[in-house]
């Protein structure tokens, strides 16, 4: 083990060279990445226990720079640097924190002054005319804010946090005292709002299929009178937001399928017990079984391109083992049949 000096969090400073692992499909296309490093959070073990998280193509693309950036020397990739402050002296450690805070706001200077040349106002700063004070701790916690924005994101970033509870991580991503639940959940209720009003003035919402279309039709029209004033359609947030709150319909937009949710009907409800919010499992969806499904032209599509992927890989060569093609013809006919029974058509013209 090597001495750190104010080092960074625990997981990044031991980030090595090869610590990515890419998993691919049959057509040579990335689907996940796995990140390999210690893990000390929790442990007994004051030198780190190997650790495995499964990360995003953002944290792959992340690593190829930083593997390119540091010379083959250098193992860490978040080694000392050849030039500026905490610059290479021939060891093969990690830059610290105090170098690392130097380094960031001399980058954010850089910009400003590029902005300020360009006559720009996009520059890094706390706030209009406010200077600010970069510190890696800020980028931790901003990361712990994004996770928890994103569906499931609580348990996920407790996950990936190594919190031994998610109130621990909603706390950590500013949740428990700063009202960051509710922030979260009014963006993501204005942003439905307004897939909302855009359904409604294109009229896509009377060109629905699925057990719960007219629901959803329904739900729409009832909305878009309310979000009506003067004869004009509100598409001011505040306003938006005070509408959401008081007739939010319910629905949930989706790349496979849009959900009309009613928990008494969900399937997601009910593989989850406990569950008090009255919200949709996404992780949970069972999209070809549950009556809470409505399909737009787009929900259609997508299933007619896993159709479409299927019939690829069924006629690739070499030919795959027989059990592993059953189950791909036994899930076509599945996504065949539910789409047929919607009226739909299971491989477009």
């Amino acid at each position: 083990m090597h001495s750190w000096n104010n080092p960074l969090p625990p997981v990044v400073k031991h980030l090595k060279r090869g610590c990515l692992e890419t998993k691919y499909d049959e057509d040579g296309r990335p689907y996940r990445w796995k990140l390999n490093s210690l893990a000390f959070k929790g442990e007994e073990d004051v030198a780190g226990v190997p650790a495995t998280w499964t990360v995003s193509a953002a944290v792959s693309r992340a690593v190829n720079v930083l593997e390119q950036l540091q010379p083959p020397t250098q193992d860490y990739l978040f080694g000392r640097l050849l030039h500026g402050c905490g610059a290479h002296k021939g060891e093969n450690d990690a830059l610290g924190n105090k170098a690392t805070n130097q380094h960031l706001n001399a980058f954010a200077a850089f910009v400003n002054h590029l902005c300020t040349h360009r006559e720009r106002t996009d520059t890094i700063a706390a706030g209009p005319g406010q200077p600010i004070r970069l510190k890696t701790s800020h980028f931790r916690r901003t990361l712990a804010w994004f996770i928890a924005r994103r569906p499931g994101g609580v348990i996920a970033g407790a996950l990936q946090y190594r919190h031994h509870s998610i109130q621990m991580f909603e706390g950590y991503a500013g949740t428990s005292d700063s009202g960051f639940r509710a922030e979260v959940e009014s963006e993501q209720a204005i942003t439905r709002g307004e897939v909302y009003m855009e359904m409604i003035e294109a009229h896509p919402h009377l060109d629905l299929a699925g057990p719960s279309a007219e629901e959803a039709a329904r739900r729409l029209k009832d909305f878009g009178e309310r979000a009506q004033f003067q004869g004009q359609t509100a598409l001011d947030k505040n306003r938006l937001k005070r509408i959401m709150k008081r007739h939010d319909p319910a629905i949930y937009p989706g790349e496979y399928i849009t959900c009309v949710n009613d928990p008494a009907k969900a399937l997601c409800e009910k593989a989850r017990r406990g569950n008090s919010e009255g919200l949709p499992s996404h992780g949970g969806c069972l999209p070809l079984d549950c009556r809470n499904v409505a399909l737009t032209p787009e929900n259609v599509a997508a299933w007619q391109r896993v159709i479409a992927h299927i019939d690829r890989r069924l006629a690739s060569r070499p030919l795959m083992p027989p059990l592993r093609r059953q189950v791909l013809q036994n899930r076509r006919a599945e996504v065949v049949e539910f789409l047929t029974d919607n009226g739909q058509e299971a491989v477009p013209a």
